[in-house]
């Protein structure tokens, strides 16, 4: 089968000790079956601790301490694991993070994650249009779907990142081009008509209702603390948005090219998802949403300073990421709602 990736995975190294943000706390990290095994059978003092700090049962997993730090993380921030074993002894969660992959009949997608610092810094600074390399891997299974709905969507998507990376269309304008042609996609995906149509450009501007979904997400269940009041505050600056955001735009042009990107991130991520379940409009919605939302915490940045950096965009959109992509039952209530 065919491995498919955004060529820009190719430049991801992890930062480890050095990130600011490590993957190895605050997750709770499962360990697969074979690499248990394994562990099972390490031998000396190394594997003693391996085993005391690995829950039992059917799904076995790192036991956090108290500050939710996985135990083989050390004081500078190194996995021990790696130190004592090698990085081939590592569980496949931790091998494989921030990467992502979705199974298809002959076709295996990947990427990167936004919700690492270090991948979305890579997803944020893409100045060229969206490549991928292709590579051959051993055949993997897949769960069923429809060919000729899988042949539609892949051809959509196609379109809906083409038109998503034309500059010559302004932002906004682009997300409105795209949820209307995702609302033609959807009703051909629900009648099972695969004729698929042309993104019309002349639409108008995508202007969500930021602050009533603002007020929704804090209602969610928070992953990291300090969250319910980082909303908190972008929703208490929301007065003047307008006339901020047009004097932020102008001021920071650089962040169109980082929300082009991150709009292509969710549509390359999610969209062909659709193929199992038939839910494609929402997630063109969560996308454009996403899009509009991280404009203006980038926004709320600027204002703070009247200056915004690559960090702090790299730190709210991951951020973001964590929250709201990274905990299903948040994605899945974001879709709702919007719907």
């Amino acid at each position: 089968m065919i491995l498919r990736m955004p060529e820009y995975c190719a430049d991801f190294r992890c930062t480890a000790d050095k990130c600011s943000d490590s993957c190895c706390i605050g997750w709770e990290i499962d360990i697969d079956s074979e690499t248990a095994r394994r562990y099972d059978e390490t031998g000396g003092e190394f594997g003693e601790r391996l085993r005391k700090n690995i829950t039992s049962g059917e799904v076995r997993s790192f036991i956090l301490d108290k500050q939710e730090r996985c135990p083989f993380l050390n004081k500078s921030n190194l996995c021990e694991i790696i130190i004592n074993l090698g990085e081939e002894s590592l569980c496949q969660i931790c091998s494989d993070h921030p990467r992502y992959f979705e199974w298809f009949d002959g076709i295996k997608e990947g990427g990167i994650g936004l919700c690492c610092e270090e991948a979305a810094r890579i997803i944020l600074t893409q100045s060229e249009p969206m490549t991928c390399a292709a590579y051959e891997i051993p055949d993997e299974t897949c769960d069923e779907y429809d060919a000729e709905l899988y042949h539609f969507l892949f051809a959509a998507r196609e379109k809906i990142l083409e038109h998503i990376q034309d500059a010559s269309i302004p932002m906004r304008n682009r997300l409105g081009s795209i949820l209307s042609f995702a609302e033609e996609l959807q009703l051909c995906a629900d009648n099972a008509c695969y004729e698929l149509a042309e993104i019309t450009a002349e639409q108008s501007e995508f202007v969500p209702d930021l602050k009533a979904i603002l007020e929704f997400m804090r209602t969610l269940e928070p992953i990291d603390e300090n969250w319910v009041p980082y909303i908190r505050d972008c929703i208490s600056n929301f007065s003047g948005t307008s006339k901020a955001l047009a004097e932020f735009e102008e001021a920071a042009p650089e962040t169109e090219v980082y929300l082009q990107n991150i709009a292509v991130y969710f549509v390359w991520r999610y969209f062909l998802k659709g193929v199992f379940d038939g839910e494609l409009l929402s997630r063109i919605r969560v996308m454009a949403v996403s899009t509009e939302l991280l404009r203006y915490m980038f926004c709320c940045k600027w204002c703070g300073n009247r200056s915004v950096l690559l960090a702090d965009c790299v730190e709210i959109a991951k951020n973001y990421s964590k929250e709201i992509e990274y905990c299903e039952e948040n994605m899945a209530a974001l879709a709702d709602f919007l719907c």
